[in-house]
């Protein structure tokens, strides 16, 4: 069973903790992108608060999850149909190969 840590990142003047059990190496990517997303919003919006720049960054997050799963299920049902068609023609040249 994997290991839970605890680690705290601090956005401006907020310190947020969190529990993860994902390897040191996924953890400190997501840390740095976090920071990196932050700091540019942050940049872009100075006037904004930490909660208002988290809910962009969600939302943008959710957007291109969104976008993920939608082309994950364009390509899924490409290659369903790439399959059956490769399939009926196995068919259809087995039908005319077979020796009755």
């Amino acid at each position: 069973m994997p290991v839970k840590k605890t680690v705290r990142i601090k956005l401006d003047d907020k310190f947020y903790e969190l529990v993860t059990d994902e390897s040191e190496e996924e953890l400190i990517s997501v840390l740095n992108g976090i920071q990196s997303s932050y700091t540019q919003l942050k940049v872009q919006n100075p006037e904004a608060t930490v909660d208002e720049i988290l809910l962009v960054m969600l939302a943008n997050q959710m957007l291109t999850h969104t976008r993920y799963e939608k082309t994950a299920t364009q390509l899924v049902n490409k290659l369903r149909d790439v399959i059956e068609r490769f399939s009926k023609e196995r068919r259809k040249d087995f039908e005319k190969n077979r020796l009755v």
